[in-house]
């Protein structure tokens, strides 16, 4: 009886160590089950978007006269869209994270590592399976935003990178949320830990209202802060008259540096917890 559970536990270990592209096929079949997961239940998605639409309404219809005297409604939309994306895919970073804290404690993680599966793809099939609830929510707020009269005033080119950008961008954030998930004791947690990070990040910043409009001491923050960045880059690419090449640089930069950081973090924890 010995010799069966052997030979099975070191062919699991031999998968789980396979090769590149075994372990992209892997990563390839926890992506297709989390994105079914998220399309089979769309009151996450419609969820995860709904308070950024609602943001979005609220403050065109209170603040748009207050910010833009001289405009119109739709001025403000074309100023404002920018800032509702990326807080609508900075804030479902939390609900990727909860799903996996959910994997973790309800079993479900450990039948998965108890399969011959890379452990990589686990984490990495979760991190790009939310990519597709994130373009999903990308398109909606921008659509709600077309109504109010947000326009794209350049390319097919400059359209693709408006929508893609910031989900590169919140991925990076996705690895905090997983970390955040991986060390948790509730799920509950989750949330308590990336909200204080994403609430001042995203009001301290050039969404809502433009940089001079905040004390001089805090400028300096506001326009290092990354939601500023990746803002003004998506304001670029949608908008004439707005820079695009530098903020776009800054974004993907901080995108790399938050990735580095927090998914070194993250496998580690993972790694620690698994054993």
């Amino acid at each position: 009886m010995t010799v069966p559970h052997l030979t099975a536990a070191k062919l699991v270990a031999a998968r789980q160590e396979g090769s590149l592209s075994r372990t992209l096929n892997d990563i390839f079949i926890m992506t297709r089950r989390n994105l079914l997961l998220d399309f089979r239940n769309p009151e996450v998605i419609v969820g995860a978007t709904a308070f950024p639409v609602s943001l979005l309404l609220i403050f065109t219809a209170s603040f748009a006269k207050v910010v833009m005297p001289n405009g119109n409604y739709a001025d403000y939309a074309q100023f404002v869209v920018p800032l509702s994306i990326v807080q609508g895919l900075l804030f479902s970073t939390v609900t990727t994270g909860t799903a996996l804290y959910n994997d973790l404690e309800s079993g479900m993680d450990t039948r998965l590592r108890t399969l011959p599966i890379s452990r990589l793809a686990i984490l990495a099939g979760r991190i790009l399976g939310s990519a597709g609830r994130l373009l999903a929510q990308v398109i909606i707020i921008t659509f709600i935003g077309y109504l109010l009269g947000f326009r794209f005033h350049h390319g097919f080119l400059a359209t693709l990178l408006f929508l893609f950008l910031p989900i590169v961008f919140a991925l990076s954030f996705t690895w905090m949320a997983i970390l955040s998930a991986v060390k948790a004791r509730t799920a509950e947690s989750v949330e308590v830990t990336m909200y204080p990070w994403l609430l001042p990040l995203t009001f301290l910043s050039i969404g809502y209202v433009p940089k001079a409009g905040f004390p001089e001491w805090l400028q300096g923050f506001v326009e290092l802060n990354p939601i500023s960045c990746v803002t003004q880059a998506l304001r670029g690419l949608s908008a004439t008259s707005q820079p695009i090449v530098e903020p776009a640089i800054k974004t993907l930069l901080w995108s790399l540096i938050l990735t580095l950081l927090f998914s070194t973090l993250a496998i580690r924890a993972y790694q620690n917890r698994s054993h």
